[in-house]
């Protein structure tokens, strides 16, 4: 009945056509034969619809049957719970659910791409993919920088917008064998950087990722290690081949007078001297680089200092140098500057070396001054002097160990070459500043700064 109900229209214009084809088929008969024709037309009508009607539902049925087997993460709650009984409403009912779960998976995906971007934009590291066709399909904002790249490198071949050699060359070699490999590259532009570089050929995809890395300090530290192996051994080799040297001559008895010897015993104490300040600056270096001074443990020497007191004690302790190179001292400390939770030896230490560092380096009738102030708790210190100041091409190297500008007056004047290195690092330990100011020929500032700390 529900299927004659829905389709009445349709049996009706079928009975109209089965009338008129009887009475063209069958002229002449009488109005029950005509009707009997109908009838069986319109009966016959009837069973081949619904049997149509009904392989068509089957089909859609098991159309639908199969859509509600997705998994069940990717669908919604059912909003209806009508039983798929026709065409029409299983087939709607099951497009739904079907147009739900595309929308969430597109959703997941573009959720998902959004993410992954997010995450390649935010690396420090380069990223670069190229595809097989070689045209760049993703450059990060890292990658960029490091090489250069405009914003409109997008899709345009790598070999124009990658123009590092070595680059090129690692990633048209490892596009032809298909393999994996790592490299360090040097780049000068924007600014001179090394780079270790990561390229894979994706083995599915065919497509070539790049991931680049900023060694540029490793490389730095390197290099800085190295040399102060190098330095280490010059200056341990250096008073070392002269007190054996002296020694020698000592044990031939190759000198004439008592007072040869004499000077020879000098020469070999000083040299002596100054092995055991080279070890004594590297142990305290090795200390403070090891962070063995802890401001929170009192136990270690800090404490409240007075730092009218300690700039008096430090450089007191130099009066025979000022004395003996005609420096003239001066020193203004603010007056009302509040005790200092610090390391007392470490900070007189650090006064000690800037000072005695100026002086040695300012003329005869030159002077030294020194300057300290605090505001809001903190702490500066100013060493100033007039001396022969530090050429500019030097000054960001001055803290390094070991590094001296004039190496000849260096050793004339004596020092272990350890001095502002130490500086830096006691500085560093009390959670400060350093910085210099110098113009050639004119003089020297050191600038000191160290924050109020509550503990």
């Amino acid at each position: 009945m529900k299927i004659f109900r829905k389709h009445f229209l349709y049996l009706l214009c079928l009975a109209a056509s089965a009338a008129l084809l009887a009475v063209l088929l069958f002229p002449g008969q009488g109005t029950l034969n005509y009707l009997a024709y109908v009838a069986v037309f319109v009966a016959f009508g009837f069973i081949l619809s619904w049997i149509i009607e009904r392989d068509i539902l089957k089909d859609f049925s098991r159309i639908s049957k199969a859509l509600e087997h997705l998994p069940e993460k990717q669908k919604k709650a059912r909003k209806t719970g009508r039983k798929v009984t026709d065409f029409d409403t299983g087939v709607s009912i099951s497009i739904s659910e079907l147009s739900e779960r595309i929308s969430l998976q597109m959703q997941s995906t573009e959720r998902e791409g959004n993410q992954l971007k997010s995450i390649i934009e935010s690396m420090r590291e380069g990223v670069i993919v190229i595809s097989r066709e070689e045209e760049l399909i993703l450059v990060n904002d890292a990658a960029k920088e490091m090489l250069g790249i405009d914003d409109a490198a997008i899709g345009r071949p790598y070999l124009e917008t990658v123009r590092n050699p070595d680059l090129q060359r690692l990633i048209s070699r490892m596009k032809q064998k298909k393999k994996s490999a790592t490299q360090e590259i040097s780049v000068l532009y924007p600014q001179e950087r090394s780079y270790l570089v990561s390229v894979r050929v994706s083995p599915r995809y065919k497509e070539i990722v790049v991931v680049i890395f900023d060694i540029t300090e490793f490389k730095k530290l390197e290099r800085m290690k190295a040399d102060f192996v190098a330095n280490v051994s010059h200056e341990l080799r250096t008073p070392l081949t002269s007190i054996k040297g002296y020694i020698e001559t000592l044990l031939d008895k190759s000198y004439d007078t008592d007072q040869e010897k004499k000077d020879f015993l000098e020469i070999i104490e000083e040299n002596t001297d100054r092995l055991i300040a080279i070890a004594s600056d590297l142990l305290v270096l090795s200390e403070l680089e090891s962070g063995e001074a802890d401001p929170l443990d009192s136990r270690k020497g800090y404490e409240e200092i007075d730092i009218r007191e300690t700039i008096l004690r430090s450089v007191g302790s130099l009066d025979s140098l000022f004395s003996k190179n005609r420096v003239n001292l001066s020193l203004e400390v603010e007056d009302g500057i509040p005790p200092y939770r610090a390391n007392r030896f470490l900070v007189e230490r650090m006064l000690i070396n800037l000072v005695e560092n100026s002086a040695k380096y300012t003329p005869e009738n030159g002077s030294v001054s020194v300057r300290a102030s605090a505001q809001n708790g903190d702490l500066r210190i100013e060493v100033e002097d007039n001396g022969i100041g530090i050429p500019l091409e030097h000054q960001e190297r001055i803290f390094e160990r070991f590094y001296r500008v004039d190496k000849n007056r260096s050793r004339e004047i004596g020092g272990t070459g350890l001095g502002l290195s130490i500086v830096k690092h006691i500085v560093i330990q009390h959670g400060g500043t350093i910085g210099v100011r110098s113009s050639e020929g004119e003089g020297t500032t050191f600038t000191v700064e160290l924050p109020h700390r509550e503990y």
